[in-house]
C-alpha cells in the first residue's frame, strides 16, 4: 500500500502525517450575526430630513466655493469670507430646519442682529456698558439656550477667542449652551485641553462635520481636495441641538 501524498509504503493518504488539514471557513450563523446598520436607517423621518438636507446644503456651498477658486481674480480674502459666512448660513439654517421638521419655535438669530448690552458699574457709580455676541444665538420659545460660532476651521487662536467670548456670557448671568461648529479640526488635543483648564470649561461642545485635520496646502475648496461631510458626525450635531430641546421644554 503506497501513500499517493508521500510516496511511501504502509498507509494511504488518509492518514499520512504530511497531509496538511484545511482550515475552514468560520461558521456565521445568521440568528446571532451582529448586523452593523448605519444610523440613518433607524432615524426618525424628521431626523434624515434634517440630515439630507443639511448634508445637501454643504455640497452647495462647497461647489460654489470650487467654482470661485477657479475663476480668475478672485482672491483669498474672499474667499475666506465666503466661507466663513456659509458655515454661519448652514447653522443657521439648519437650526430653522429642525424647527419646521418638528414643528416647534426654535429660531435662530445673527449675533449681529442680537447684540446683548454687558454693564459694569464704576467706582463712580456710572457704568461701563460692551456690545456683546458670537455667530449665531438660538432661542426657544423666545428664551435664549445656545449661542454657537461658526468657523470655517478651527484652530488654537480662533478656540481661545470663542472660550474667551462664552465666559462672558457666562459671567454675565446668561444660561446659554456655549457650543462651536466648525468644518474642519485645525487644533491639537493637547492645545484644547489647556484652553480648557485655563478658561474653567467655557466651550461645552465642539462639532466638525468634515474627517480629517485642516491643510493650508490642500485646501477644501480645491477640486482636487475636496471633502464630502461626514454623516455620523452631522447627525451629533442634530442631535445635541434636539436633546437640548428637549431638556430647555421639561
Amino acid at each position: 500500500m503506497k501513500c499517493s501524498i508521500c510516496k511511501q509504503e504502509g498507509h494511504t493518504k488518509r492518514s499520512c502525517k504530511k497531509m496538511t488539514t484545511p482550515v475552514s471557513a468560520p461558521k456565521i450563523d445568521a440568528e446571532n450575526d451582529v448586523k452593523v446598520k448605519h444610523p440613518y436607517k433607524e432615524m426618525p423621518e424628521s431626523r434624515k430630513n434634517i440630515l439630507d438636507y443639511m448634508r445637501n446644503e454643504f455640497n452647495k456651498y462647497i461647489e460654489t466655493w470650487s467654482t470661485n477658486h477657479s475663476s480668475e481674480g478672485y482672491t483669498g480674502g474672499e474667499m475666506r469670507e465666503n466661507r466663513g459666512s456659509s458655515t454661519e448660513d448652514l447653522v443657521k439654517k439648519t437650526i430653522d430646519k429642525i424647527a419646521v421638521e418638528l414643528n416647534i419655535n426654535l429660531t435662530s438669530k445673527k449675533g449681529s442682529d442680537d447684540i446683548k448690552l454687558l454693564t459694569l458699574p464704576r467706582p463712580n457709580g456710572t457704568n461701563v456698558t460692551k456690545k456683546h455676541q458670537v455667530d449665531v444665538h438660538v432661542y426657544l420659545n423666545a428664551n435664549f439656550i445656545a449661542v454657537i460660532e461658526c468657523k470655517s476651521y478651527l484652530d488654537s487662536c480662533y478656540y481661545v477667542r470663542a472660550c474667551d467670548d462664552f465666559n462672558l456670557f457666562k459671567r454675565f448671568g446668561y444660561d446659554v449652551k456655549t457650543l462651536i461648529f466648525a468644518l474642519e479640526d485645525s487644533i491639537s488635543e493637547d492645545t484644547k485641553m489647556f484652553t480648557d483648564v485655563s478658561t474653567d470649561n467655557a466651550c461645552d461642545r465642539v462639532f466638525y462635520i468634515l474627517d480629517g485635520k485642516r491643510s493650508s496646502s490642500k485646501p477644501i475648496y480645491d477640486k482636487r481636495y475636496l471633502k464630502t461631510p461626514n454623516d455620523d458626525k452631522i447627525v451629533e450635531f442634530i442631535d445635541y441641538i434636539c436633546d437640548l430641546i428637549t431638556m430647555k421644554s421639561e
